[in-house]
């Protein structure tokens, strides 16, 4: 037999063991970093492709270390800026052999179609209280964005490696294509900028009182909620009731919701705060005096409020069910929402 594969039998424990640590690795520097990439994964080669490659490149590889990519993992990130970012960090946590690591993405030829990763090859750094036989293997990890991703998985599977094996009359396609990805990878980029731009102005307008023009959407509404001090004041009256922390919630249920009253600005969201904040508290305190809880959602204000625009407010019972009905499919539901919330209005009218 190979050397070779001998030398793959008795290390290949030593090679899952690195592929735990550098997971472990990873994961714990993305969680402290905030960055969630879609997918990280990786792999131990089979001893068949080994054998495989050994036979098609022999005189490659005097020794298993030499093959660089035995253990292999694969970073998918949502945008592309994010593959540099990534990039960062690896070349922080590990060392990197410069020499065989590649940036496919800018190595492609100009007039070739391909749509591509970075590689890096990696080993632990010898300082850091690894073990000294796994700081000297060799493993690789590809940063892809979700379209290159996608584009390489689909290029592999129609089976074509280098435009050269591509007919004639496909390969405008395939470039066609790959500049189509590469104008999206860019565009979500954008947006996602754009996104960040956007969220930081509202955060200024709503700090300085100037944001009352501003359309409510999921970005100006979450923005209301932590930022504004007539919803913050609310929310700490309302968590005050039991000593509950307010933690935060999604708040695209609501937008529907405070649409059925036509609040349309956070100008119309800001004068219904303090027209129902009276009634919110008197509703609140009815439901939560007396009860013992650790934790309450950043949504609980508006939860109040709009109960309390429908319990003294002027809306008919038919009314009050089209506003379940925005939220709930279920008909019992609906009607038991109703029926609880006539019973207040019941109750607090005397």
């Amino acid at each position: 037999m190979d050397p070779r594969l001998i030398e793959y039998d008795e290390r290949f424990e030593d090679y899952r063991e690195l592929g735990k640590t550098v997971n472990d690795l990873l994961t714990s520097r993305f969680k402290t970093s905030g960055l969630s990439p879609m997918q990280v994964v990786f792999r131990v080669k089979t001893k068949q492709s080994i054998a495989g490659k050994l036979q098609r490149k022999p005189e490659k590889y005097p020794d298993l270390l030499h093959m660089t990519d035995v253990l292999g993992f694969r970073i998918i990130c949502y945008f592309s800026d994010q593959v540099d970012t990534i990039a960062t960090y690896l070349e922080e946590m590990f060392d990197i052999d410069r020499e065989n690591s590649i940036d496919k993405r800018s190595s492609i030829p100009a007039t070739a179609f391909g749509y591509l990763s970075l590689h890096y090859i990696c080993t632990l750094k010898k300082d850091q209280g690894y073990r000294e036989d796994l700081c000297e293997i060799p493993f690789e990890i590809q940063i892809r964005s979700v379209l290159q991703h996608t584009w390489a998985e689909i290029e592999h599977d129609l089976g074509y490696k280098s435009e050269f094996g591509v007919p004639r009359n496909i390969r405008r396609e395939f470039s066609r294509v790959a500049g189509l990805l590469e104008v999206a990878d860019e565009l979500f980029l954008n947006i996602k900028n754009d996104l960040s731009v956007y969220k930081a102005d509202v955060r200024e307008k709503i700090a300085n009182d100037c944001a009352g023009d501003m359309t409510l959407d999921l970005i100006t509404l979450s923005e209301y909620i932590e930022q504004s001090k007539t919803m913050r004041s609310l929310l700490e009256e309302i968590s005050s009731i039991t000593g509950a922390v307010i933690n935060d919630a999604d708040v695209d249920p609501l937008l529907p919701q405070l649409a059925f009253f036509g609040l349309e600005t956070l100008d119309d969201l800001n004068g219904f705060v303090n027209e129902e904040h009276k009634g919110a508290m008197i509703l609140a305190r009815d439901a939560l005096e007396g009860i013992e809880l650790d934790e309450l959602t950043s949504t609980v204000g508006f939860y109040y409020l709009m109960r309390s625009r429908l319990t003294f407010g002027d809306y008919s019972e038919k009314q009050i069910d089209d506003f379940f009905r925005i939220h709930l499919k279920d008909d019992k539901k609906i009607r038991s929402q109703t029926a609880r919330i006539l019973r207040k209005r019941e109750k607090f009218s005397d």
